[in-house]
């Protein structure tokens, strides 16, 4: 094999890798309600929101039922199984009023209600790049997760949480050496923080 094809195979590899990763920054903060009982009562598991495309909306909605699974195993019930035995609106809002969580309290007999929503901030960075460039300058790729989970009896917000991840593309003049670097897509990093922040939700419960 030649040197040049060698390194094209290379850079493909490298490129591969660096894609299928999931890296960047994450951070976690609970604005209220980090220590949950999540032993009793029956749980709703509410449609997920984002502005991605559709086919991430699936899949944060696939890993956030999921984690929540772990944690609450049968006591979690998903609004199409929910539909199945009781007459829910037919769109659950991600801050619903008192009237409406009295009124989804009584007509599904459940307990707690959890919502996921997911949002882009920003995709500009590109997946792989060389520090060896002639113009110094910083772009990153930016998502954030929001959590909210109410009380339906009670008619309070119990528990809001968010989750922010960050990849950074930066170009230094005093960076060239040439080092290839990667940087990872908003929509993978929204669905680790998503798994993330609910791993929280497992460490910090209380009914352990």
């Amino acid at each position: 094999m030649e040197i040049r094809d060698y390194k094209n195979l290379l850079y493909i590899v490298i490129l591969i890798l660096g894609s299928s990763c999931v890296g960047g920054k994450y951070i976690y903060e609970f604005d209220t309600g980090k220590n949950l009982d999540f032993g009793n009562g029956k749980w709703i598991f509410n449609e997920v929101q984002s502005n991605s495309e559709l086919k991430n909306n699936k899949r944060l909605y696939a890993e956030s039922y999921e984690e929540f699974k772990k944690i609450l195993g049968d006591s979690l019930i998903d609004l199409t199984s929910l539909r199945n035995i009781s007459l829910v609106e037919p769109e659950i809002k991600f801050e619903p009023t008192q009237s409406e969580l009295k009124r989804l309290y009584e007509n599904s007999k459940c307990d707690f209600l959890i919502n996921v929503r997911g949002k882009i901030i920003s995709n500009s960075a590109r997946s792989f790049y060389s520090n060896d460039q002639s113009l110094s300058y910083s772009t990153s790729n930016r998502s954030a997760i929001f959590i909210k989970i109410f009380d339906l009896k009670n008619r309070i917000l119990i528990s809001s949480s968010n989750g922010q991840a960050i990849s950074t593309e930066g170009h230094s003049d005093l960076e060239k050496d040439g080092a290839l670097n990667w940087t990872t897509r908003a929509e993978p990093m929204m669905v680790r923080a998503t798994e993330g922040l609910i791993m929280k939700y497992n460490k910090y419960r209380t009914d352990k």
